[in-house]
């Protein structure tokens, strides 16, 4: 595979150089791994476009909905401030989350990824170029942008008749762009809400295991609990207060298709032992702990509640079930801080444990966190970041809909995500962003209107628009830095 990635980029560079030699004939000219190829085609598509009525109206409103993704994006900014100052080093995301680039970004999908950053920059550009011509500003060239593959395009408008034009008619050159983005990604979101989302039914009635349990594997699911059918995780909950720590109780589950029947005791499942750790050696991974010191073990809670009460150094009685034999061990705890390197002196045994009431999911959660209207909107925009866009296998599996369906989905998905994110990011108050042209015309608007500052008003906006896009700029990659910074200088 790292051969065949080594000789395409290899081909691309040869591509590159070429271009670099004998293109520029062909209107062809590359800017560091990028092709760029201009042309004259497409302007007269653009200027028949343009001569449609209605497009000051649809610049009027862009202008507005650009303002308010410039307000609510910058506001999310400051928010990443507060937040870098809260978050551990080893928390702190990558600079390569920082980019919206397949390939670069690990969230953004190869395949999916490409389509959806082409049709996003295609409809910011041609949407700048249509409102151009509408306001009589020449468009010197169109063109297409190539990383190896098509990634999007670009409008030339002529620089000194945009800078002519009255701050009206540039405003709505540059709030154009964003403004497309933002609504195609509403008709995305409307599409998967109320088309795709709809269809996504489950293929059995039970609770969804979203973990490893004693010997049932993630993601099956769970019809029955000592023969009695369930359908919800309240009702697994409501039968197993009945179930004490120790005493058997019978699971039964569908996955791929064929039944599985499971007969465990009531208690926490030992999903992972830390390495040189006190538990390392003594308990398994895949054991079920009931008891320890005499206190019964059913969830995450109750162990958790037990080891918040433990010292380093004091001695434990774990009663536990592993490999059909129960047994009792007795184990020294050790100290948390060495371990984790905080609260000093607290008994860490090592271990990561949890109740099956801990790890089920109703059916009904990934309807729900499919479907942008049913649930909130901010954690459907962080699907990538849990790992649930595209859906893993063994999730699309559990639901009725087609592959096909599912790559449907997928793509409006992520042409939702880009657009959303090139239209909000593009909504900045910061040059060379198209939001940071509006606002440098818009506060020279606000000093021309005061004699004092009038002949001034270009300079002033200048600066202060200068200063803004410094401190935004600064402002984004503040995630990463300061909690780096944090912990090179220890605050």
């Amino acid at each position: 595979m790292i051969e065949i990635v080594i000789a395409i980029f290899a081909v691309w560079v040869i591509i590159l150089y070429a271009a670099r030699r004998w293109g520029e004939k062909y209107g062809m000219d590359i800017s560091g791994p990028l092709l760029m190829w201009k042309t004259e085609k497409g302007k007269k598509l653009i200027d028949r476009i343009a001569r449609r009525k209605g497009w000051k109206m649809y610049g009027n409103i862009a202008i507005m909905v650009a303002v308010a993704a410039m307000f609510a994006t910058s506001y999310l900014i400051v928010m990443n401030v507060v937040i870098s100052f809260q978050i551990s080093p080893e928390n702190a995301p990558s600079p390569r989350l920082m980019l919206g680039i397949p390939g670069i970004n690990p969230i953004i999908p190869i395949g999916y990824g490409i389509i959806a950053l082409a049709i996003a920059i295609i409809i910011h550009e041609f949407s700048h170029g249509i409102l151009a011509r509408f306001e009589r500003i020449k468009v010197k060239a169109l063109g297409l942008v190539f990383l190896i593959v098509p990634i999007g395009a670009f409008v030339e408008p002529d620089e000194g008749q945009l800078q002519k034009v009255k701050r009206a008619k540039r405003a709505r050159v540059f709030a154009a762009g964003p403004t497309s983005n933002i609504i195609l990604a509403i008709v995305c979101i409307l599409l998967l809400s109320f088309v795709f989302a709809p269809a996504i039914t489950p293929k059995e009635e039970g609770v969804i295991l979203a973990q490893d349990f004693g010997g049932v594997e993630r993601w099956s699911v769970i019809v029955a609990i000592n023969e009695v059918k369930v359908s919800t995780s309240s009702a697994i909950e409501k039968m197993l207060k009945g179930v004490k720590a120790g005493e058997f109780y019978k699971i039964e589950v569908r996955r791929d298709g064929s039944e599985i029947n499971i007969t465990i005791p009531r208690g926490i499942y030992v999903a992972e032992v830390v390495d040189n750790s006190p538990a390392d050696g003594k308990i398994q991974k895949g054991s079920i702990i009931y008891r320890m010191n005499n206190e019964s073990m059913l969830n995450q809670s109750t162990f958790l509640d037990f080891m918040g009460s433990m010292r380093a150094g004091e001695s434990v009685n774990i009663s536990l079930y592993y490999n059909g034999n129960f047994s009792t061990i007795s184990v020294t705890l050790a100290d948390r801080y060495d371990f984790v390197g905080d609260e000093k002196g607290k008994g860490f045994l090592g271990i990561q444990a949890y109740g099956i009431e801990d790890v089920i999911i109703d059916e009904s959660y990934f309807s729900s966190i499919y479907n942008p209207l049913k649930g909130r909107f901010l954690p459907y925009l962080a699907l990538p970041f849990m790992g649930l866009s595209p859906p893993p296998e063994e999730i699309m599996d559990l639901y009725t809909p087609s592959p096909l369906f599912w790559s449907i989905y997928n793509l409006l998905y992520w042409i939702f995500w880009l657009n959303f994110a090139v239209g909000t990011f593009n909504a900045l108050p910061a040059i060379p962003l198209d939001g940071g042209y509006i606002f440098r015309d818009g506060v020279s608007y606000l000093f021309s209107l005061f004699p004092r500052t009038r002949k001034k008003a270009e300079k002033i906006s200048s600066m202060v628009a200068s200063a803004i896009s410094v401190m935004l700029f600064i402002s984004v990659f503040a995630i990463i830095l300061i909690p780096r910074l944090r912990e090179i200088i220890s605050f």
